[in-house]
This record gives structure tokens, sequence and C-alpha cells, in this order.
């Protein structure tokens, strides 16, 4: 039965090349889509996972990680004297208007972080490709990310430039840091952060990292610190979660991610469905011919299911080294497709579920046959 599904298939080599080329567009679009909204949410909570904090602690009204309000520094000073707290640093996070060669202005993600000479800070740059981030502690020095280039015009170590009138000096480049809000990021000492960021009054502070003392317990002194007035603690997976959660489903971008991907298996259903549905009615007396014999219905389902699986494999085969190389162009203009082995086994198992439903109207047609109405006119 499978020899006979593979002849009837490759028979008519045109319809078989459009069968293929339906599936391989409709895994192609489930890998890239479904791939795209997984690397735009790695982005949305790269900074919460590159940190070594145990607890993230903001103000309680905050639902955006870039969008937070700061809070006075007094609040550090509160979160710093719980009990089972080992070590806390400040973070600062907000936009500011960055003087861009040619005279113009370009909002920037202002992250201002702690640098103390002789300990591993909780967050600093990270992937540092050029120059020296040890350096950050110096007034006026910043840490930008190479693939901002088409936007900053910044690829060298020791540019100097203003954010918001102060002069900063790029002191260490970075790669694939970036901001799910497109705003390039832009790390600083706390101290240089504060003085670009004139618009928020006192010693603000957006986010408190927290690490526990050794032998403390991290549920403990999370609900210590939410017992605090108008401040919430969350773990670190907890808080890369909210962030996820919050640009997912607050903003609709996954429900057009998947939308596009579910149109994408749409679209495969058809085809394989019209080409199998149009195969079976041009080989229907075929069929009758092998039910007259004496095949079971099994047999004949055997067939058909057969070609379904031979086109999903096949179109699978195609689309998914069509997937990689739309995720090399996409990476090209600075945007991250995110693919990985459980995507593929998914995607695949779609695909072979997806063809098998596709074959249903045919294997209905086949069913309904009678044998002795091929022996007829």
């Amino acid at each position: 039965m499978w020899t006979l599904a593979r002849k009837l298939l490759f028979h008519d080599r045109l319809r078989f090349a459009v069968a293929i080329a339906g599936v391989s567009v409709s895994v192609m679009l489930v890998l890239v889509q479904v791939g795209l909204y997984f690397g735009f949410m790695d982005t949305a909570s790269s900074i919460i996972d590159a940190s070594k904090a145990d607890l993230w602690v903001g103000k309680r009204s905050n639902e955006s990680f870039e969008f937070a309000t700061p809070f006075d520094e007094r609040a550090f000073y509160k979160v710093a004297s719980v009990p089972g707290v080992e070590h806390t640093e400040r973070v600062l996070m907000n936009f500011a208007q960055f003087k861009l060669g040619d005279g113009g202005d370009l909002g920037v993600q202002v992250l201002g972080v702690e640098s103390v000479p002789g300990r591993a800070p909780l967050l600093a740059p990270w992937n540092v490709v050029r120059g020296d981030p040890h350096r950050l502690a110096e007034p006026g020095a910043i840490v930008l990310d190479e693939t901002e280039y088409p936007k900053l015009k910044i690829d060298r170590v020791g540019h100097t430039t203003e954010i918001s009138g102060v002069r900063a000096e790029v002191i260490a480049l970075t790669r694939g840091i970036r901001s799910f809000t497109t705003s390039p990021i832009v790390f600083a000492d706390l101290r240089t952060a504060r003085s670009y960021l004139p618009q928020l009054p006192g010693e603000p502070v957006t986010y408190v990292l927290v690490k526990i003392a050794p032998g403390a317990s991290l549920a403990e002194v999370q609900a210590r610190i939410n017992a605090l007035p108008h401040l919430a603690a969350y773990t670190t997976p907890e808080m890369s979660e909210r962030t996820r959660s919050y640009w997912s489903e607050r903003t609709g971008v996954g429900a057009g991610f998947f939308t596009t991907a579910v149109l994408g298996i749409i679209v495969g259903f058809v085809v394989v469905g019209q080409i199998l549905y149009s195969g079976t009615l041009q080989y229907l007396r075929e069929y009758g011919t092998l039910k007259a014999m004496g095949a079971k219905n099994s047999a004949v389902i055997q067939v058909i299911l057969s070609q379904a699986m031979i086109s999903a494999v096949l179109g699978f085969a195609v689309g998914a080294p069509l997937a990689m190389a739309m995720r090399a162009a996409m990476a090209a203009a600075n945007l991250s497709v995110a693919l990985f082995p459980a995507l593929y086994v998914t995607t695949a198992a779609i695909t072979a579920v997806m063809c098998a439903l596709a074959a249903l109207l045919s294997i209905v047609k086949v069913l309904r046959l009678d044998p002795a109405a091929v022996f007829k006119g």
C-alpha cells in the first residue's frame, strides 16, 4: 500500500509539487511566526534573565517592567534592612534623549546600575565584545550595543556624545542586548544615570535587586518585603514571566503572532486537502477496483493516509530549512527568531496532524464508493 500511495502521488508531478509547496510554506510560517514570538519574549525579559538577583523589588502598582514608576531611595534602605537580606543594589530605568552625530535626538532607555569596585554586581552589561565594562563607574561612562548602529551610528569605543545635555563616553560595546520597546539600551552607573534623567526628582530608584543571605528562606524574605508599604517583591523567574505575560497578553503581541501561525496551518490544510481530493477523484476507478478485488477499507485508507504522510514529511523537510534561511535574513535586520528542538518537534507533529485531517474528505469519498460503480457504463 505504501508503494501504491507513492506511485499515485508522484504520477502527477506538478500537482505533487504544489502539495509540497503548500506544506512547506505552512511549516515555514509556523516556525517563523512562533519563533519570532519566542524571540521577542526573550528580548522582553533579557535584562531580568541576565541578573544574578534572587528578588526584584518595585512599586506594587507597576504593570510594565520598562515603564515602571520610580520610588524614593528611602524604600531601598527599608528593603536592605529586612531580615534575611544579604545584599541589595539599586537599578534606575527611564527614557532620555540621546544626541546623534547629525545633531538630532533619539529616545533611549537609560539603565542605571550600581558599580562597586571589587564586587561582582547583580546586574551589569553582558556579552561585551569591545572595551572595558569595569570603567562603568567613571562619570559619564556608558555601554551600548553594537546592533543599534543603524539608529545610533556608533561602532567604536571612545565615541563621545550627550544624553539630556550631559556628556557621555562609550567605554564598551555589547552584542545582542536589545529592548522590546525598540529604544536602544544605554548602560550607565547609577549616579551617571541620574544625571541623564533630570525629570526625575530626588534620588530615584526603579528596582531594588536583592541577594538573600545563605540559609535564609527565599519565600520568607519575599513575604517580609511584600509586607512593606507600596512595594512588591518577585523572584527573578516570576519577574521574567510577568514581563513576558504583559507584552504577550496586554498588548496583543502573542495573539498577532499565533494568528499568523494558525493561518499558515489553514493554508497547508486547504492545499493538501484539495490536492489529495482531486487525486482521489482522478484515481477513483482504481480505488473502486481495489475494493472490488477484496481490499479492505482499512487498506484503502492506508493508501490515502500514506500520501498525506509523504506530503507532510517532504513538506517539513523543505519548510524547516526555509525557516532557518528566514531566521538568518531577519537576524541581519536585527530581529530575533528563536528556533529550538522542541519547536521543530511540535511543528512536525502539527504538520502530520494537519495532513492527516486534510485527507479525511478523500477517505470519506472512497469509503462511500460502490465497487460495482467502476464496472458500469
